[in-house]
This record gives structure tokens, sequence and C-alpha cells, in this order.
């Protein structure tokens, strides 16, 4: 489930990389926790579509469903799981 969490926190869409440059501007950042995919339950992937050959489409459980993952993108997050 490391992988899930850390595929959530670094998802490619627009909301995240905003929000992801917003705490690298001001660490102080308070955020509700489902915002960064660290809510209490346990965090689960619904569905992945295909986009195309680019990469895929994930629906997260928190509801988060924005951004297509390219596979030199999951390969790079894959690089970064614990344990690799």
């Amino acid at each position: 489930m490391l992988l899930i969490a850390l595929l959530r926190r670094t998802s490619p869409s627009a909301d995240m990389r905003a929000l992801r440059d917003e705490v690298a501007r001001d660490p102080l950042t308070v955020l509700p926790p489902s915002r960064l995919g660290t809510t209490a339950a346990p965090l689960t992937p619904l569905n992945a579509d295909l986009a195309s050959n680019y990469g895929l489409k994930i629906t997260f459980g928190d509801g988060h469903a924005t951004g297509v993952s390219t596979w030199a993108y999951l390969r790079e997050i894959a690089a970064q799981a614990p344990g690799q």
C-alpha cells in the first residue's frame, strides 16, 4: 500500500502539482489529510484506465481521479518507492 499512497501524493494532476508547489514555498502549510492522500482510512485504488499508449488514469478511494500518469512517470515513482 505504500506505493499506492506514493502514487496518490505524487499525482501528476494540476491540483496536486499546485499543492506540492504551495507546500514547497511554505512548509508550514496546514492541509486536511485527504488533500495529500494521508487519511486515516486505507487508501485504495478503485480503477485504472489506459490513456491510449500514454499511461494510466487512476481513480483512488478518496475521490481523486484527475491526471494521467505516463509510463515514464510511473517508472520514476516506482524507483522512489520504499524498498526499491
